[in-house]
């Protein structure tokens, strides 16, 4: 696994810089990034840590700092967050022990706000709480004193009070039976919560326990404001980490770039020494393969070749020059390769298929998507094999890479029931596939409306295209059927039992029986290469539910890991544009397209009936 992270550390620093050098004119702050740290069970570099954090806090990647108007990258952000912190200069409890520090068990004291504090840090996209908390409507951000000090008024109850006390009660109860405002209300004490602890350096934890029987770390805060002696640091490593971090501090404080360098590389390197003698460390090559990837963002470039595809086949479609044509699949198979180098990077940082959230998911769609059109473009060169292709794989990229609070790109550590990678990959990436199969079926299918709405005269093309239609509907079903079958036994092997009736389960069954009705109808002849296309947009809604919907929904059943929120007004815009379209087809297209029903209709009811002789709509006779 090392080698092999090595590897994709050497392909990624081929590609060119997303994210670009650390944004800060005076302070350095490369070294930070590669400090590994432990969150949530999981080993990452500081960079990651920071990224995470300030999606999490504001949904940004760059900040403003309010004393000196620079602009700041996550790194810098997360680390002024904690150097500025006013909270170091006051002296520990007396009382608190040294194993009792190094637990985070220690009290917090008031500390006096600063003007991180008062800055705008903390989103709430969630209009009728910014109305509870007095915000104005179009004021999205709200400062951490701001919302400490704010009061809500329930409008459910009609009762006011300190907006940290509600959240509080409500997190007592687990999230049951919460109202959409009561969760957004949560949501937005959980960014408060977190930004206290980050700023203390509670949640920034930098060294194993040495001894812990649970892998816990020992935090910033504990190390700083831990009492040490030669009981319980007999080689002096962890004062001599305590001392050099002030230094680290002083040196910011002081605004001197050159001793904040020097302090840090000798912090960082003690941390590094010592951490692989304490417990388990990560491997230097597993943290730099994360910041490579961190910093070169493989799925961003793969969007963009993607897209730069998209405009020059449809330049080539509107001119006919043959080198356009041959710009967007070059375009094209740079796309698909920057998609396999992300990949391959998740894999090799966190040792497993990267389907297990629907971020994953998502950009695996694209993928899959890519793939199969490549395949079938090659067999026969349409051009509108490639147009579909790269329209779905840059709207899933495009959609993966916009929408971090909905879609969230994090590695974390898989549920216990996901922790078989072999069923992981067998299973989850066959459904994965299928939808992907589906999605470009969905594509080419639009195209071809696109044909009846113009009230095209072009009938080899859409005869074309519904072959390929049905082409990529024949391997979504196989898929999604090998799928859900595997999802059984799986789900045997891991509950006790094959079918459950799940929600999951259930809309996999749904989908899998709608598109084999479609398959059918095609087959005999109850619906022409006009219902193939519309049916093929409406069955794709069945993948919607089990897709999205009963993750982000529904919220309901075993498959509690992948669960989320967000997104559902955009999700049903986009249902609503594609069935206003699909209307707008059927209506442009209804005299042309239901005497071609009728007469393919006709032509198959012997197939249907069984009878010799029978003429099989032109479905390539191989389903």
């Amino acid at each position: 696994m090392r080698s092999f992270a090595t590897l994709f550390v050497l392909l990624a620093t081929a590609l060119p810089s997303s994210a670009g050098s650390p944004t800060t004119r005076n302070f350095d702050w490369t070294a930070w990034q590669r400090l590994p740290v432990q969150e949530g069970g999981r080993y990452k570099p500081l960079d990651t840590l920071a990224w995470e954090t300030s999606r999490l806090l504001a949904n940004r990647t760059s900040f403003t700092a309010p004393d000196t108007k620079e602009k700041l990258n996550p790194t810098a952000f997360y680390l002024a967050l904690i150097l500025e912190w006013p909270g170091w200069d006051q002296a520990a409890d007396p009382h608190a022990s040294a194993q009792h520090g190094m637990h985070g068990g220690m009290p917090a004291p008031p500390v006096e706000p600063d003007h991180w504090d008062k800055a705008p840090l903390l989103r709430t996209d969630y209009l009728e709480l910014r109305e509870a908390l007095g915000m104005p409507a179009d004021q999205k951000y709200v400062s951490p004193l701001e919302l400490g000090k704010a009061e809500i008024r329930d409008p459910h109850t009609g009762s006011t009070s300190l907006f940290v006390t509600w959240a509080g009660k409500l997190a007592m109860q687990q999230d049951q039976g919460l109202t959409t405002f009561e969760k957004k209300g949560l949501e937005l004490a959980d960014k408060y919560w977190v930004y206290q602890a980050h700023r203390s350096g509670k949640r920034l934890e930098i060294l194993p326990l040495a001894g812990s029987d649970s892998d816990e770390w020992l935090s910033l805060a504990s190390l700083v404001k831990g009492k040490f002696n030669g009981e319980n640091d007999a080689s002096g490593e962890l004062r001599k980490l305590q001392e050099s971090f002030q230094e680290v501090r002083k040196a910011y404080l002081q605004r001197s770039p050159q001793a904040f360098r020097e302090a840090s590389d000798r912090f960082i390197l003690a941390a590094g020494q010592l951490g692989p003698r304490l417990g388990e460390y990560p491997a230097a090559s597993t943290i730099s393969l994360e910041v490579a990837y961190n910093r070169w963002a493989p799925f961003r470039f793969a969007w963009v070749f993607m897209l730069l595809a998209l405009l020059a086949v449809l330049l080539n479609l509107g001119t006919g020059w043959r080198w356009l044509y041959a710009g967007s699949f070059l375009f094209y198979v740079a796309g698909t390769l920057a998609m396999l180098v992300g990949f391959g990077m998740r894999m090799a940082i966190s040792g497993r298929a990267p389907v297990t959230n629907m971020y994953e998911s998502v950009v695996y769609v694209g993928l899959g998507a890519a793939l199969f059109g490549l395949v079938f473009e090659l067999m026969q060169r349409r051009r509108y094999i490639l147009t579909a292709a790269t329209a779905v794989c840059t709207v899933a990229l495009i959609l993966a890479d916009n929408a971090p609070a909905v879609l969230d790109p994090s590695l974390r550590p898989l549920q216990p029931v996901l922790r078989s990678n072999f069923w992981l990959v067998i299973h989850v990436l066959s459904i994965t596939l299928s939808y992907a199969a589906f999605a470009l079926a969905l594509g080419i299918a639009n195209i071809t409306l696109g044909y009846y709405v113009v009230r095209s005269k072009d009938q080899d093309t859409v005869t074309s295209l519904s072959r390929f239609t049905y082409r990529s509907l024949q391997v979504g079903v196989l898929l999604l059927a090998a799928g859900t079958i595997l999802g059984g036994v799986w789900a045997d092997y891991a509950w006790g039992r094959f079918w459950g009736w799940d929600p999951k389960e259930v809309w996999a069954l749904i989908a899998l029986l709608g598109y084999v009705a479609l398959l059918h109808a095609r087959y005999v002849g109850w619906i022409g290469q006009f219902g193939l296309s519309v049916w093929s947009v409406i069955c794709f809604s069945l993948v919607i539910v089990a897709w999205y919907g009963v993750n982000f929904v529904l919220g309901a059943g075993l498959h509690s890991y992948g669960f989320g929120g967000g997104g559902q007004s955009y999700v049903v815009g986009a249902l609503a544009v594609q069935f206003l379209y699909l209307g707008v087809a059927a209506l442009r297209a209804a005299p042309q397209a239901w005497s071609e029903e009728r007469a393919e209709t006709v032509a198959a009811q012997p197939a249907a009936l069984g009878q010799p002789g029978a003429i099989i709509p032109n479905v390539s006779h191989t389903s």
